[in-house]
């Protein structure tokens, strides 16, 4: 298995010498990035380029017995377990002379933000849940189609496949922009605006990280890369895994485990001088009236190891191609 593994990552890399970096999506990780262009260009997070575990799971089972494994009517069912973020005013992103690593997140300048009342999912979206609304007809799993989530055991990908009963509480990932907002809307639901996102995850005291500004990220608090991905078990982990990680207002996972899309265009921090369409202060997303290729995400992934750990940060500020199913794209709902 190691053996045709590592055909297949060499076969990757010297594709993407042949093509550029820069035109190589999947390269032995998520996708490759951390450089800045302009205001059309994201500052995609680099994740960790450290091989992962062969198996999907560490409980032992072979990977067809994981992929198979029966799914009840239970496990397709989708979650109402949210909470209520009351209207608040915050001060959103950082100020270079004040936040650690606040000029690699590209969340200046700090700003006020007045946001109305809403409800947000406690744990992000998992496979189970994804699953339903495959089996509804709703969301698509088809390589060629735009709302791709899973392939599920195309023999290439054993990051993207459905799992079964056993991996139903892992969070959906493989998820492009476009699949987590179809996924959100089949429930009543929507995608969280940035100014949502950021104000549930680090509260209105401004916390660097969802418990706080101490300690820093570790497998005590969230689903990081150690010596290997997601604390060693090769992949993520089951959705609220870290309880020592919540945000103030109760959610898991606001860091680590898989990155979280919002509804927001990628813009290049947060200066509207010169834009067509202006900033909005008041916790609605920024959607530009000609909507570009990019997306943000937000809260980091599962592939993160202690050399990235800013990209952890609350205020954390990143980009991806809207259509990119990366191996660590997830998300989670408002309304």
């Amino acid at each position: 298995m190691r053996y045709l593994w590592s055909l297949a990552i060499l076969s990757t890399v010297l594709l993407c010498i042949a093509c550029g970096e820069d035109d190589c999506y999947y390269c032995g990780k998520d996708i490759t990035g951390g450089v800045s262009q302009g205001a059309d260009v994201p500052v995609i997070p680099k994740d960790s380029d450290v091989p992962a575990a062969d198996g999907y799971t560490d409980s032992g089972e072979d990977e067809d017995a994981v992929i198979n494994d029966e799914i009840t009517d239970a496990d397709l069912l989708p979650t109402e377990n949210m909470v209520l973020v009351e209207a608040t005013t915050f001060m959103m992103g950082c100020e270079e002379d004040v936040d650690p690593d606040c000029a690699d997140t590209k969340s200046t300048p700090r700003h006020e933000v007045s946001v109305p009342g809403f409800e947000i999912d406690v744990h992000e979206v998992t496979k189970g849940e994804y699953e339903a609304c495959i089996e509804s007809g709703v969301c698509a799993n088809d390589p060629d189609d735009g709302l791709l989530l899973f392939k599920i055991n195309d023999g290439e990908n054993p990051f993207c496949v459905l799992m079964g009963a056993s991996g139903a509480s892992f969070p959906a990932n493989c998820i492009t922009w476009e699949g987590a907002r179809t996924y959100c809307e089949w429930v009543g639901k929507r995608l969280p605006s940035e100014a949502e996102w950021e104000l549930a995850a680090r509260g209105d005291d401004e916390n660097n990280y969802p418990w706080g500004d101490a300690p820093a990220p570790s497998c005590d608090n969230t689903v990081m890369e150690a010596s290997d991905w997601g604390c060693d078990s090769g992949l993520s982990m089951p959705v609220g895994s870290k309880p020592e990680g919540v945000s103030p207002y109760g959610l898991y996972d606001m860091a680590g485990n898989v990155w979280e899309w919002v509804e927001d265009d990628w813009h290049e921090g947060y200066d509207d001088t010169g834009l067509a369409t202006p900033r909005p202060d008041d916790g609605t997303a920024w959607v530009d009236a000609e909507r570009p290729a990019n997306r943000v995400i937000r809260g980091g992934s599962f592939m993160i190891g202690a050399d990235e750990i800013f990209e952890f940060l609350s205020y954390a500020h990143y980009g991806s191609p809207a259509e990119d199913p990366g191996v660590s794209r997830g998300f989670r709902c408002a309304r």
